[in-house]
């Protein structure tokens, strides 16, 4: 939202550039170099190993994806910990191909189209409000501080609850909310919905993805979609054609 990350491609190890707001270190500098804002690009430390794939900005927060699958995330910590001024690699041992970063929260998709989440314990986005607490924020820090400081701090995903064995294709974030995209083309949300941006026909908060309604004429379509999130807002932009009706 106030910082911008640059992929380099076609550069030895595609490295990664920042400039805009470093309060919360999203700009991935040194720690003796973070300031409240760069105004020039700086690298980003930390991949001179890894080829990267992807980079996602949002918030105070970063991340990236290598071209084999790894996420790393650096800035304002999840479920409240502290900022981490460098990338640092997910706990899930799994292959993703998407990642997208809201205000308070990260999806990752793996190339299985099993959908994961770190954070996001406001509005309701992991599961029922009665339950939803910092508790699970803080169990999962507590248990991490058995190992190194890196390791308690490195984004935690556990699966998005809600969809079974439903393959996702695409996904996106808002500020705190989530959309995604099945295999067989369904478009579904979660989150806050205080501005309708869940396009569910109310402005209520959902804690687990929900279909979205969409017109029988493209529902009639042989459609891909791909699906977007604004701060306040969703949208989809759908590539097919029309089924001929006899």
């Amino acid at each position: 939202m106030r910082h911008t990350l640059v992929l380099l491609k076609g550069h030895l190890g595609n490295p990664i550039y920042g400039f805009g707001s470093g309060k919360r270190s999203q700009l991935g500098v040194s720690i003796d170099r973070i300031r409240k804002s760069y105004n020039l690009p700086q690298i980003v430390a930390g991949f001179e190993e890894v080829e990267i794939a992807n980079i996602v900005a949002n918030g105070d927060q970063s991340a990236a994806l290598t071209v084999d699958g790894h996420v790393y995330s650096w800035g304002k910590g999840f479920c409240g910990k502290s900022d981490t001024h460098h990338p640092l690699e997910s706990s899930v041992p799994m292959k993703f191909t998407q990642v997208a970063l809201g205000w308070n929260h990260a999806l990752a998709l793996t190339d299985f189209g099993k959908l994961f989440i770190v954070g996001g314990k406001h509005h309701g986005m992991l599961s029922d409000p009665q339950k939803m607490s910092l508790k699970k924020c803080s169990s999962n820090q507590s248990s991490a501080s058995k190992g190194s400081e890196d390791d308690s701090k490195a984004p935690k995903f556990r699966e998005v609850p809600g969809l079974d064995a439903t393959k996702v294709v695409d996904i996106a974030a808002g500020a705190e909310h989530s959309a995604l995209v099945t295999e067989n083309g369904r478009i579904m949300t979660w989150g806050w919905g205080e501005h309708g941006q869940l396009g569910l026909g109310n402005e209520e908060d959902r804690t687990t993805p929900q279909q979205v309604n969409l017109s029988a004429k493209l529902l009639n379509c042989h459609t891909r979609f791909n699906v977007y999130c604004g701060s306040g807002f969703t949208f989809a932009i759908g590539k097919g054609s029309l089924v001929s009706q006899t």
